[in-house]
């Protein structure tokens, strides 16, 4: 994904920091900048007291250069900036980072690291033995669950084995002679699966040796750590959620539409699938366990997992009917606020295969016989996301494709859906007999014009 115009956009800005004399120096994986990158992202480490500045000077290049989206997410001194092209099909992630610090703790103050900074090609680096010892404290320190992928591995070998006397020392300096003694061990045997297992004692060691150095510094740094995460996930998450839904009838063509959203997002955001920038959950969000599992466990009724055919079974009875709604739409109240929160706190999409208004444009899906102005108004109470995608196609064209519905219900649910989409700005129609890559196409520029910045 990295391309010519990530090249520029790079050499741009270091140069602007260089000529505005802020001091930076890139972090790991740099060896192929800028004309290639082996990473996703890149990160940039700023001196603290002009964080804000290069905030201004990168958002300048990125318009600067004709990425007319910006997005930012900010983590306690961290901020991921993405500069997006529509036009140009070209995202480029750079991270900048105001110090060193892991949930408030500050394990090295900047100018400690900047000591080792080094000119490589045109731009500053961390170099020597740091560069592969920041690798293994990075991608540890704080995890529940570290990952090391193998390049990182191989940066954190080759640093120790051509610094073995300087990376030793750091090391029993950091976590003392008893852990040390494992890590380098484990290092220099390549056991790095044996690191992470004991990473959570790397991580309290880290903690007591940034108290130890920085005591009052870091308990006022883990404190704006705490503040900013209550801050951001439960005070104002509603200014960082970003919810999407899909709705249209079987086999229109909703799960092609979904793959080929999630690939495009990825490219402008510079994630891969594994990154999970796009999380995606079917018709709700499952808090609550379905009425079959729970009949099932009861032992009054036996589960029907038979999905092939969504309206197989008949409709409830009123009274059933309104119990099952009511159950949905709490599912969804409670539901949302615990994955929306959780996918705000990692600046995740949160999508939706099919939603509440199902209970509108499908009531036998869900085995609903209720009057349509009791499901109007559940469907209304839960909450809505920020944008709804429509798929719609020809019944003849979505009835050749599945023939799970008949031909006329498919053609009612067609006419349902047209009749929401004009009830409300956030409805959006997507002809599915375009390519897929058409259709989100035209799909990822209405999602960045909501949720990034012009």
């Amino acid at each position: 994904m990295w391309n010519q115009l990530c090249a520029k956009v790079f050499k741009d800005f270091t140069k602007t920091l260089e000529k505005e004399n802020i001091r930076y120096f890139v972090l790991r994986n740099y060896k192929k900048l800028p004309e290639g990158n082996d990473s996703k992202d890149v990160d940039i480490v700023i001196d603290p007291k002009d964080i804000k500045k290069a905030d201004v000077i990168v958002r300048q290049v990125y318009d600067d250069n004709g990425l007319e989206y910006y997005d930012e997410a900010r983590f306690d001194k961290l901020r991921c900036t993405h500069g997006m092209s529509w036009e140009n099909k070209t995202g480029i992630h750079i991270d900048l980072i105001c110090g060193y610090r892991v949930r408030g703790y500050e394990i090295y103050t900047f100018d400690e690291l900047y000591s080792h900074a080094t000119k490589y090609k045109d731009f500053y680096v961390l170099g020597g033995f740091m560069d592969g010892l920041m690798v293994l404290i990075y991608k540890l320190f704080g995890y529940k669950k570290p990952v090391l992928k193998e390049r990182y591995r191989e940066e954190i070998f080759d640093s120790y084995t051509n610094n073995k006397d300087e990376f030793r020392a750091e090391i029993i300096k950091l976590l003392g002679r008893e852990l040390s003694i494992k890590v380098i061990d484990d290092i220099s045997e390549k056991r790095f699966d044996n690191i992470i297992e004991y990473s959570s004692q790397i991580t309290k060691r880290l903690i007591k040796y940034a108290k130890k150095k920085y005591r009052f510094k870091s308990l006022r740094g883990h404190l704006h750590f705490l503040w900013q995460k209550f801050d951001r996930v439960i005070l104002r998450y509603r200014k960082h959620k970003r919810v999407l839904a899909v709705l249209g009838p079987d086999g229109v063509g909703k799960t092609t539409f979904i793959d080929a959203l999630i690939e495009q997002l990825n490219l402008y955001y510079v994630s891969d699938l594994e990154d999970r920038k796009v999380d995606v959950y079917h018709f709700r969000p499952t808090i609550l366990p379905n009425l079959g599992e729970i009949g099932e466990k009861a032992k009054v009724m036996e589960q029907d997992k038979d999905f092939t055919n969504p309206h197989r079974q008949k409709p409830a009875n009123p009274v059933s009917s309104f119990f099952r709604i009511a159950y949905y739409s709490l599912d969804y109240i409670v539901g949302w606020q615990k994955i929306v929160r959780k996918n705000v706190k990692y600046d995740q999409i949160t999508l939706f295969d099919r939603y509440s208004y199902d209970f509108i444009i499908d009531p036998r899906r869900t085995r609903l016989r209720l009057p349509k102005w009791i499901r109007k108004f559940f469907a209304r109470i839960t909450p809505q996301p920020g944008i709804v995608f429509i798929l719609e196609a020809d019944a003849d064209v979505i009835f050749s494709r599945k023939k799970e519905l008949p031909k006329e219900e498919i053609e009612r649910q067609l006419k349902e859906y047209k009749l929401l989409a004009q009830s409300n700005k956030r409805f959006v129609m997507i002809n599915t007999e375009k390519q897929p890559y058409e259709m989100a196409d035209e799909a990822v520029k209405i999602v960045l014009e909501k949720y990034a910045k012009q």
